[in-house]
């Protein structure tokens, strides 16, 4: 007898945490009907609906490593929310694989220019990790950590949020931002003209394992069904959300 989910088949509804940010396409709130939408969004409802209940989604995290941390917590049954895997993370709460997307940067050219070696060149991608860049991230987010352990001479800077990140590398107080692919690639294809100045940079081998988190006891008696179900979705790329969610990436007029 699963104890767990007939506690969740009797309130009527699974309690899930999401991050405080708009994150389209994979959360954000529908401009026409005032609804939570987006991928994430579709991947929790439709396993709320195998289990037969709603969805009820808590906002108030003030970051998306504390997102994790009240999962581990048991403050909802689980976090969902285009969330990073790191080791610390996985102290806090149980990772439950779904996306795996490529870590990039979206760079000043002429930072890029002054590496003084070509981005073709094999040694390029070690020249960056190497660098003395200003690198910006989300503070307190999985690109905050992967930062740290992997830009080992830069200079991090962690910003309160996406916006306030794009805008320091407009105004040059960065070299570079971080985030992974399918949001760096958005900003250079809603506003190409960027791709002058700017550069995207792609780490085809550093992945970024995107996972829905679940405290110990919702692990113990949700992990084999959550795994059932997500093995059923097949791991989405970031070149595969891009296609199939193709006008959240065309330009902006």
């Amino acid at each position: 007898e699963n104890i767990y989910i007939d506690k969740i088949i009797q309130k009527g509804y699974l309690n899930v945490g999401l991050p405080p940010y708009t994150t389209p396409p994979f959360y954000y709130l529908d401009q026409k009907d005032k609804k939570l939408k987006g991928y994430d969004v579709d991947i929790i409802e439709g396993f709320a609906k195998e289990i037969g209940v709603d969805v009820v989604f808590d906002r108030d995290s003030t970051s998306f490593n504390n997102l994790v941390k009240r999962a581990g917590a048991g403050d909802f049954d689980m976090a969902i929310g285009k969330l990073g895997t790191t080791f610390k993370r996985m102290s806090d709460a149980h990772p439950h694989e779904y996306m795996n997307f490529r870590h990039a940067l979206l760079s000043n050219r002429k930072f890029v220019n002054s590496l003084g070696v070509s981005p073709d060149n094999p040694k390029y991608g070690n020249e960056l990790l190497n660098s003395s860049m200003k690198i910006g991230f989300i503070d307190r987010s999985a690109y905050d950590t992967y930062a740290n352990s992997l830009f080992i001479n830069a200079e991090k800077i962690g910003f309160k949020n996406w916006t306030e990140c794009k805008t320091a590398l407009l105004e040059g107080k960065v070299d570079a931002i971080y985030r992974d692919a399918t949001e760096i690639k958005k900003i250079v294809y809603q506003k190409p003209n960027l791709s002058i100045e700017y550069v995207p940079i792609l780490f085809d081998d550093i992945i970024d394992q995107k996972s829905i988190f679940l405290s110990t006891e919702a692990n113990t008696y949700l992990a084999d069904i959550l795994d059932y179900y997500l093995k059923r979705k097949e791991i989405k790329t970031d070149s595969e959300i891009m296609k199939d969610y193709s006008s959240f990436y065309e330009p902006i007029n």
